[in-house]
């Protein structure tokens, strides 16, 4: 087929569409859309940086589109290919080397990330290539020069895990945006570097007057400079405006109809996950609405003891960007964040007492209350574990709920109590999450499982539909009032007999509950229902949750 022919009649079928969005039933012309999208796509072609002959896909799998290839060099040593991917605005900008840097450092809804994808062709220590990556970004950046040391530890633990030497071959990822720098080594997030202003000094590290690769600057205006680039370009940008347009039309149109995407439809597309140096599967939510951050493996020298994962809110899960936000978000017990679940499934076997004083003996120096509340925790444990026979043999089941009440256990499904001691859930979850942490496969898996832009997104739509929930159950609250009176005003409750259903209310702050008629309170002094009921002496009034 004739490029410049299939390009013009691209542009004819969004000009069509353009006309026909304003429509009635226009949403109708959706797989028109997605067709002329792929059609544009397969347009596009991959491109070999020619002095490696190291290849890079034309999109990257958010839909960012391959813009350049280049090589960075060390005087005559080349030490990597790399190219830049970024969205169809920054495409359609690539007619000078200025508004290139400028479309693609700006982040915002027409460009949330350019990502720069590295292929090693020259082999480097973690050590090494994290120091020469930072020391490039560190003149471009104006925060803090820590910002910079967590840029590069990023690099440096994604290599050492790798064996410590960024082999030929080796691939690294950094996704740039407004909130910082997401790093991935070899397909594996290692997680954000989040200071704003970061992202942008990143790209100006490859796009600005003094780039480490003039080559792949000038591979970028020689693809996109052209008439058929500039015809492509202009037709992606089209698309995505057209889509946007349709978008927000149809949110305007169906309020009434389109409330977002529900709970249920959210949670379907989580997965769960493997524990790698076990093979134990944990699944991706747990029966109290908790999710599952993240797995790893508890080791005692070369043995593998058991396999462990961590559940909890929504708010967590946002916070696993890096490790000590994800610690501080999961020990802090509040209203967004009530729990913090830990499921261990045993993968040696050992004794009740083995067992129980291990964990003991993990909690006891992070906890700062009396050595008799760890014995309670300890003897929960060890009573549940004598409930099976007294051996926690492979596939033994633990869970340890913690909340700010304490630490409920439960061995095998059956929960044998709860160890009810202020501080005593934040020193179970510092078990795992501190930097001492019994299991750092758990926490890796965490940052790892969380940190990506579609999982943070995910995140953000699981965050938004939680304080959604708890707001409607705030509100469901103060649905019924009950005033107590004092003994000195009313003896007696009056209620209408024609009110049928009853709904039972707990008086908060009493010994009794009562079980009142339903019914709609009208409180004009021309029209009320009276509840009068023998009360304590003082007069409050207490806002009941149904039952």
């Amino acid at each position: 087929m004739d490029e410049n022919k299939s390009t013009a009649t691209t542009l004819v079928e969004l000009s069509n569409l353009a006309g026909e969005s304003d429509l009635e039933g226009s949403t109708e012309n959706k797989p028109d859309k997605v067709a002329i999208r792929r059609d544009l796509e397969a347009q596009l072609r991959p491109i070999q940086e020619y002095a490696t002959n190291v290849m890079f896909d034309p999109k990257l799998d958010e839909g960012l589109y391959l813009i350049g290839a280049g090589v960075r060099k060390k005087s005559v040593v080349k030490v990597y290919a790399v190219a830049v991917y970024s969205s169809a605005f920054v495409l359609n900008s690539a007619s000078s080397t200025t508004a290139l840097r400028a479309a693609a450092r700006t982040f915002d809804a027409s460009t949330p990330t350019t990502s720069f994808v590295l292929e090693m062709v020259y082999s480097a220590s973690a050590e090494k290539i994290g120091g020469a990556i930072a020391d490039s970004v560190k003149p471009r950046y104006s925060g803090s020069a820590s910002d910079i040391g967590t840029l590069e530890s990023l690099i440096v633990e994604g290599v050492i895990k790798k064996g410590g030497q960024a082999s030929k071959g080796t691939t690294f990822r950094f996704d740039c945006s407004e909130e910082g720098v997401t790093v991935s080594v070899d397909g594996s997030v290692q997680g954000v570097a989040d200071f704003a202003g970061m992202g942008s000094a990143f790209v100006d590290v490859f796009l600005d007057d003094n780039a480490v690769s003039l080559t792949l600057v000038s591979s970028c205006m020689d693809t996109w400079s052209n008439p058929q680039g500039k015809a492509i370009a202009a037709s992606l940008l089209d698309l995505d405006e057209l889509e946007d347009d349709v978008t927000t039309a149809e949110e305007m149109s169906d309020e009434e109809t389109d409330q977002g995407p529900r709970l249920e439809e959210v949670e379907s597309q989580l997965s769960p996950i493997q524990e790698y140096a076990t093979s134990i599967v944990f699944a991706p939510t747990l029966d109290n609405g908790l999710y599952l951050v993240g797995a790893g493996v508890r080791k005692k020298s070369v043995i593998k003891v058991y396999a462990v994962a961590m559940y909890s809110t929504p708010k967590v899960l946002l916070a696993a960007n890096t490790h000590a936000s994800l610690h501080d978000a999961a020990r802090t017990f509040d209203a967004t964040s009530s729990m913090t679940s830990f499921v261990l499934e045993m993968v040696y076997s050992a004794g009740a007492e083995k067992i129980a004083g291990a964990i003991a003996e993990s909690v006891k120096p992070r906890y700062d209350g009396a050595a008799i509340d760890i014995g309670r925790l300890e003897s929960l444990i060890v009573e549940g574990v004598n409930g099976i026979g007294g051996q926690a043999i492979k596939g033994t089941t633990f869970r340890f709920d913690c909340s700010r009440e304490g630490v409920s256990v439960s061995v095998n499904g059956v929960e044998q109590g709860v160890a009810a001691f202020d501080g005593l859930g934040s020193a179970f979850v510092d078990v795992f999450m501190d930097g001492n942490s019994v299991s750092p496969t758990l926490v890796d898996s965490c940052v790892s499982t969380w940190s990506s832009v579609d999982a943070k997104l995910m995140a953000t739509t699981l965050t938004e539909l939680y304080d959604e929930i708890h707001r409607s159950k705030d509100a469901t609250a103060n649905d019924v009032e009950v005033e107590v009176v004092d003994p000195d005003d009313a003896n007696e409750i009056k209620v209408d007999p024609s009110n049928i259903a009853a709904t039972k209310v707990e008086v908060r702050q009493e010994t009794t509950t009562t079980t009142i008629p339903s019914a709609e309170y009208n409180r004009n002094n021309d029209n009320i229902e009276t509840l009068k009921r023998n009360a304590p002496p003082s007069k409050s009034k207490h806002n009941l949750l149904k039952k």
